[in-house]
């Protein structure tokens, strides 16, 4: 149980770590909507694969795939809008005519409005990783072989 909890840990900086890197990249107008794409359905299946690399993952059921998955794609957003957000808001306050100016009319709107979109896309883009990382496991179970359980034999005397 201590490994799981280890594991989600570097699981959930990990993802967030991805948010992040992911917001500040979106920012650049011409690999902005490849970067939004990969935060929403290719998270998930990027850190499984890089997990898989680091043998931090092991054996992965599809279910716990979309488990993880779903974690990684809120946890993600969640992360990507710490520092999309900001940084979208100065820019449409900034420059009126930009194509972040909706950003900044969502964040004049109110705080709570911007939270509870926020918190729609993350749902969302935790159902879409969860997706993918179900999918990514799958492929995942049927070219590795599944490890070979060790019959346990126990003896028990009257």
């Amino acid at each position: 149980m201590l490994s799981n909890k280890i594991f989600l840990k570097k699981l959930l900086t990990l993802s967030a770590i991805v948010g992040l890197i992911l917001g500040l990249i979106t920012i650049i107008p011409f690999i902005c909507n490849f970067s939004f794409f990969v935060l929403m359905i290719l998270a998930a299946p990027v850190l499984f694969i890089y997990l898989k690399k680091l043998n931090i993952l092991g054996y992965v059921e599809p279910k716990e795939g979309a488990i993880y998955g779903a974690i990684i794609g809120f946890v993600s957003f969640i992360g990507f809008s710490v520092s999309f957000v900001p940084l979208a808001t100065i820019i449409g306050f900034l420059y009126k005519g930009s194509f972040y100016l909706g950003v900044s009319l969502l964040f004049r709107s109110g705080v709570f409005v911007t939270i509870m979109m926020v918190i729609f896309v993350a749902i969302l883009s935790a159902l879409m990783n969860a997706f993918s990382g179900l999918v990514t496991m799958y492929i995942y179970n049927q070219i590795e072989p599944k490890p070979e359980e060790v019959p346990t034999e126990i003896d028990i005397k009257d």
